[in-house]
């Protein structure tokens, strides 16, 4: 499919609902917000299916018949009966109807927090099954972070920001080719925000008046 593919990855309090609306000044698209990390289950159903049907199955036929797992000398402890491509397309075609809110949407995805303790690397999953994503890793100074929103009556917020942080950092930078880097702090940079739009290949619908709107929230409390 043609379309643009965007995912915000970041930290809670970091800003990331700004973005998102920053986004949605694009023509024709829509960015979501959070799922509560119900396209985390879905990546894993995937990654779980590929390990049963792909990894398992010699040459990779699926489905097959029990006989024909038998004849094959495959443990039947692994036998299904569901069409491996199949399933992914539905899957596939599954994401494209959460996100996909028009015929004419051709720009499109959402931002979410919850991607700690390693779920990050689901993204992989997801750019499998869209190829043409790109990734805005979304990160803020933990010094401000920690007295921001339910952070503030969190005594172990410092320590699971910092860890949480170097997790989004560290798959940025072994992902550099789908995946950008930015801040709440740079956010009020106009040139980072171009810069953003430029990565997403939106350079000429980056608009600095409808930006300028956004930005004059009152967001940095």
């Amino acid at each position: 499919m043609m379309d643009k593919v965007i995912l915000i990855c970041a930290t809670g309090r970091s800003g990331s609902t700004t973005l998102q609306r920053i986004l949605n000044t694009i023509p024709n698209s829509n960015f979501c917000g959070e799922n509560f990390g119900a396209l985390n289950s879905l990546l894993e159903f995937y990654k779980k299916l590929k390990y049963s049907s792909v990894n398992n199955i010699p040459g990779h036929f699926n489905p097959a018949t029990y006989e024909k797992i038998i004849e094959k000398n495959v443990k039947p402890s692994w036998y299904n009966s569901y069409d491996f491509v199949k399933t992914v397309n539905m899957i596939r075609s599954l994401i494209i109807n959460l996100f996909k809110n028009t015929e004419t949407t051709n720009v499109w995805g959402f931002k979410e927090i919850r991607y700690d303790n390693g779920k990050i690397n689901l993204i992989k999953e997801f750019k499998e099954l869209f190829p043409q994503t790109k990734v805005i890793i979304q990160l803020r100074d933990i010094r401000s972070q920690v007295n921001s929103g339910w952070f503030k009556n969190d005594r172990n917020a410092s320590q699971y920001l910092k860890k949480y942080n170097l997790e989004l950092h560290e798959f940025y930078l072994e992902n550099r080719d789908f995946c950008y880097f930015t801040t709440f702090e740079k956010m009020f940079n106009i040139q980072n925000l171009r810069n953003i739009f430029h990565f997403i290949e939106c350079t000429e619908h980056f608009n600095e008046s409808e930006v300028d709107k956004i930005l004059k929230n009152n967001i940095k409390d």
